[in-house]
């Protein structure tokens, strides 16, 4: 085959455009975050006080620290989804969102009477909290490791990882419709545990799911 045959041949039948990996990870993102809405709803409920607690200064920190661990994931997500990138400073971010959390809830606990300090760590709903956050972040999770497979991630275990923080992220600040909660020990512990359990579900899956 002549070259002038080939170019002629490529051109009339050109490779399909693909869309940008921020839109091939918002798309199932937004269906799975509707999804995990909609279990709140129906399976758990929405607080009746919300719009009280809306204004409460834990609450509103909270929603804070569930954004700023959804940027950060997202950012490592776009980041992982491409060949040959690593997360950057990713987790790093990740890990001081966690740290400062921490911190508010360890002065809220070195603050408390020590006759106080247990309800602080457990409140009202420690044993359904993380499981609670785990269970909703399953649709999440399984969506954004669907579209990575279309992707081409090299770090398949980090990847999954950053994908399995934005679920927790999303599941977490959709939980919070429903939590009554108001401590940053409670936050720290049982919102922070299920967070860490969807993470590491999603680095297990992703270095299996994800791998060429």
């Amino acid at each position: 085959m002549k070259t002038q045959d080939l170019i002629g041949l490529l051109a009339s039948d050109p490779l399909p455009t693909h869309k940008p990996v921020r839109q091939q990870l918002a798309q199932p993102l937004a269906w799975a975050a509707a999804v995990c809405g909609l279990l709140v709803v129906l399976v758990f409920g929405i607080n009746p006080a919300l719009s009280d607690m809306a204004r409460h200064p834990a609450f509103i920190t909270k929603m804070l620290w569930l954004a700023s661990l959804m940027i950060f994931s997202a950012l490592g997500l776009l980041r992982l989804a491409r060949p040959g990138l690593n997360a950057g400073h990713t987790f790093w971010g990740l890990s001081l969102s966690m740290l400062a959390m921490t911190s508010l809830g360890l002065v809220q606990s070195l603050q408390a009477t020590p006759g106080t300090r247990a309800d602080l760590w457990l409140g009202a709903s420690w044993q359904a909290c993380s499981l609670s956050i785990l269970g909703l972040s399953l649709p999440v999770l399984g969506a954004l490791l669907w579209a990575l497979r279309q992707l081409a991630p090299t770090r398949p275990a980090l990847a999954g990882a950053a994908a399995g923080w934005m679920a927790a992220s999303v599941a977490a600040s959709l939980y919070s419709l429903h939590c009554t909660e108001t401590t940053f020990t409670f936050f720290t512990a049982w919102y922070g545990g299920g967070m860490l359990l969807v993470s590491l579900l999603g680095a297990a899956l992703g270095a299996r799911c994800l791998r060429w």
